[in-house]
């Protein structure tokens, strides 16, 4: 009669251990998924001098505009010449910026000589955002072993509650299950039971 109430008693402690223990493991885990983003700026500072090309030539007939053609009188044809001479070696220099977004700009600097585009110097002041591939890292807890304790009633369609009982499973890490439990009904009589359960999938 002792050991049927000292298993009646244990079963009931199995029980209430499992639940404050179930409550307990309701707390919120960490996520295991981890999303990186890596996102680095490429600078633009380079400085660039070049030559730009031609890309057509329109010729102006001189006939067409009178204050082009040579004047007769000698001294005033020399006006002429010198006046056009320091118009074709002065050096004309125009700046000029181009936005590049919200990134930052580039600074244009043409010169003009001898009635051409000379040279042309750019200098890069930008930035642009690189945004590598977002890898997404799971992390994967590693198989272990687990013990869990609980307990447990019987009942029955006409009569209702029969029993109580207390066990422990042991879980492999191949989630193999193995049962062990304890069960006293009202009468007071003990039963036992062992069992083993495998995953399915």
């Amino acid at each position: 009669m002792k050991a049927n109430i000292v298993l009646f008693f244990c079963c009931i402690v199995a029980i209430y251990y499992a639940y404050t223990k179930h409550v307990q493991a309701g707390e919120t885990r960490p996520n295991d998924t981890l999303v990186v983003h890596d996102t680095t700026w490429k600078i633009h500072d380079s400085i660039v001098v070049k030559k730009v090309p031609v890309l057509k030539e329109v010729i102006v007939e001189v006939a067409s505009r009178s204050e082009m053609l040579p004047d007769t009188n000698y001294a005033t044809l020399k006006r002429q010449y010198m006046a056009l001479l320091q118009l074709y070696l002065n050096k004309v220099i125009y700046s000029d910026t181009i936005k590049v977004g919200t990134y930052g700009y580039i600074a244009v600097l043409d010169t003009i000589a001898e009635n051409k585009l000379a040279y042309r110097k750019t200098q890069e002041n930008y930035k642009i955002p690189v945004v590598k591939e977002t890898k997404t890292i799971t992390k994967y807890n590693p198989p272990v072993k687990n013990l869990f304790v609980g307990g447990g009633i019987t009942t029955s369609n006409s009569l209702g509650i029969r029993g109580i009982e207390a066990g422990i499973i042991y879980k492999t890490k191949k989630d193999a299950l193995f049962n062990a439990k304890a069960s006293i009904d009202l009468n007071g009589s003990p039963l036992y039971g062992f069992g083993y359960y495998y995953k399915l999938k």
